[in-house]
């Protein structure tokens, strides 16, 4: 591929029209998949019709999830540089504080990451670079035809138009999505609330300011409706928060409309107005809004398309979904839309599937439902929050008990967080514990689908030139890899002889045939098993196991701990079975979800690991 990314030139009479990849819409999400395709090594065509990145605050949290996708992918450090930590949420129901809630679970960021999406979008424009996105420039319309996909483009200023052939074009271009909107019968599902909502960017003083601590997003219930207080961070030497609440009671709006988003309108929303809202459902704490940095109205659609894919034509972050803002996880889902679909997408690119729609049509079928289940909890919540009358007091009650037990904070915390997210049992690309080849042998390994928690540090079996040790997530993290890791974990007690199947797995593993771009071997046994600082004898010293063997064996100090790589699989519950204690294979993804999880006693439960990525993997003699 010759180039990594095209765009118009100022005047917009010149633009390279043969990429692979074109994406419509250059926010956050559409800008992250851009930034995943170039250094994948693909020609990406991006456009949008701003002048450049957006002005607004708008999107302001990164859950857990988001995070660790971005540190999969090298760049988390860019994000939080920019961000402040904030360490949970803070309830108040009618004036009263009921609780607390911190992040938690089994992440490696339990935070809520906040920075406005203005810098979001200023971090992903240098990583892309600016030069590569055709600012001024939107898409018109587009044709799909059997093997490449044929879009026209306009340049707002100049009106120029031309052409941009693609081999497939992405939908990152919001809720009036004119990928959605240009096929036929490709509708976006669901209804419009009628309900307006206030929001401010705002520094806060007065007396009570100091009791909205800026390491918490607070939360407010009121008879009168909600109001929310998250800081975003510093500006002019204040501290600023993001100030929200609704304008009126719930209400559904009968027309088929769809109205998501920024509400643009001769006379705005004011500060005073703003100040109302804070002065009511505040009370009785007395905090006063100042020296706004953006004050707005905008409404909640809650509506999916019917379909995130149409042949080569797919739909990511508000081009295929939107809903209420609780929680902040709409630009997070997006973003992780992105993440699913920028490696399948590659592989397809790159000629190394196996089964093309297996793996393009998997994007669908493991997104849709998880955006379906985020819809109607985050429904519930808007509902819920807007609640108004005697009932409430009923509530808050019940919340207030609710929030004096962890367990139940905890739950709450997590599912808002996205740290329990997982893909459903029906994707193609995830290995069935109730198949047939797994009958035989035990299926409480990490269940595919789960996302593979990152675990105590492993030390680098062949040293050169120091000794590396490091977690399993920074041993995979990289910005340009669609390998999935075939991890051989044969951790024992000490008592007991290394696992004799090693062996046979590195040979089978060459002989397997995958190429490098898609799949590498993890070797992870106990310490007390490697007796040398280097390769095992049954590794060629030259070619391309030498070479691969640098990176592929590991050791973990201690397999009864926890986060350590043993435990994380489960592999820990069979270190005493008997006659022998098995291995385990665990396949990961490059999106760091579990693909296929198996113990293995024979020759034979190594073979079906292999013969389940070639469902979807082509192997290098194309067999």
């Amino acid at each position: 591929m010759a180039t990594t990314c095209t765009a118009t030139n100022n005047d917009g009479q010149h633009i390279e029209n043969r990429v692979d990849v074109f994406i419509s819409g250059a926010g956050p999400v559409g800008l992250f998949f851009a930034y995943q395709m170039a250094k994948l090594g693909h020609s990406v065509y991006i456009c949008d019709p701003k002048n450049g990145p957006t002005t607004q605050s708008r999107a302001v949290l990164l859950t857990p999830r988001t995070m660790e996708v971005m540190a999969n992918h090298n760049i988390a450090h860019h994000l939080l540089k920019e961000a402040i930590v904030v360490q949970g949420v803070q309830i108040h129901v009618q004036g009263s504080k009921v609780g607390t809630m911190d992040v938690t679970g089994d992440t490696s960021f339990p935070q809520m990451t906040c920075l406005a999406q203005d810098i979001t979008e200023t971090v992903l424009i240098r990583l892309v670079g600016s030069d590569c996105i055709a600012w001024h420039t939107q898409l018109i319309d587009y044709s799909q035809d059997e093997d490449h996909i044929e879009a026209i483009v306009r340049h707002t200023g100049t009106g120029f138009e031309t052409k941009v052939l693609a081999r497939y074009i992405i939908g990152a271009d919001g809720s009036h999505s004119v990928v959605r909107k240009k096929t036929e019968n490709w509708n976006f599902v669901g209804y419009s609330m009628a309900t307006r909502f206030g929001m401010g960017d705002v520094a806060l003083t007065g007396k009570d300011a100091s009791k909205l601590p800026y390491t918490r997003a607070n939360g407010f219930v009121h008879s009168n409706g909600m109001c929310g207080a998250i800081p975003i961070g510093k500006r002019n030497g204040k501290q600023y928060f993001r100030v929200v609440g609704n304008l009126g009671p719930y209400e559904v709006d009968e027309s088929d409309r769809t109205t998501h988003g920024v509400v643009q309108e001769e006379h705005g929303f004011t500060l005073e107005q703003l100040q109302n809202i804070m002065t009511e459902r505040l009370h009785p704490l007395e905090v006063v809004a100042q020296e706004p940095l953006w004050l707005t109205e905008f409404r909640i659609n809650e509506r999916k398309a019917n379909g995130f894919r149409r042949k080569r034509a797919f739909l990511i972050g508000d081009a295929a979904h939107c809903h209420s803002p609780v929680g902040g996880q709409g630009l997070n889902l997006g973003l992780q839309d992105a993440d699913n679909l920028a490696w399948k997408l590659s592989i397809v690119l790159r000629g190394l599937s196996s089964d093309d729609e297996k793996i393009l049509d998997s994007y669908v079928v493991e997104r849709e439902p998880i955006v379906a289940a985020t819809l109607q909890t985050t429904g519930s919540a808007t509902r819920f929050a807007l609640t108004k009358g005697p009932i409430l007091s009923a509530v808050g009650y019940l919340l207030s008990g609710a929030l004096s037990f962890d367990r139940i904070k905890n739950y709450f915390i997590v599912q808002m967080m996205q740290v329990h997210v997982r893909l459903p049992k029906e994707s193609q690309l995830l290995h069935s514990a109730n198949s047939s080849s797994n009958k035989h042998n035990s299926t409480d390994l990490i269940e595919p689908g789960n996302f593979m928690p990152d675990t105590s540090v492993l030390r680098k079996r062949v040293l050169t030139s120091k000794l590396e040790r490091c977690t399993l997530h920074q041993i995979l993290a990289t910005d340009t890899t669609t390998q999935h890791a075939v991890m051989w974990i044969s951790s024992r007690p000490s008592r007991f002889p290394s696992n004799p199947l090693t062996q046979e797995f590195w040979t089978k593993f060459f002989d397997s045939k995958y190429p490098s771009a898609t799949v590498r071997p993890m070797v992870i046994e106990s310490t007390w098993h490697v007796h040398e600082s280097k390769a095992p004898e049954f590794v060629q010293e030259h070619g391309e196991q030498a070479s691969v063997a640098e990176t592929a064996f590991w050791s973990e100090d201690h397999w009864d701990t926890d986060g350590s790589i043993s435990k994380r699989v489960n592999l820990g519950t069979h270190m005493y079975d008997k006659p022998d204690v098995p291995a385990a294979i665990v396949i990961l993804r490059p999106d760091l979800y579990v693909a296929y999880s198996n113990l293995v006693r024979s020759s034979s439960d190594i073979d079906k690991a292999f013969e389940f990525l070639g469902a979807y993997l082509k192997k290098e003699d194309g067999m």
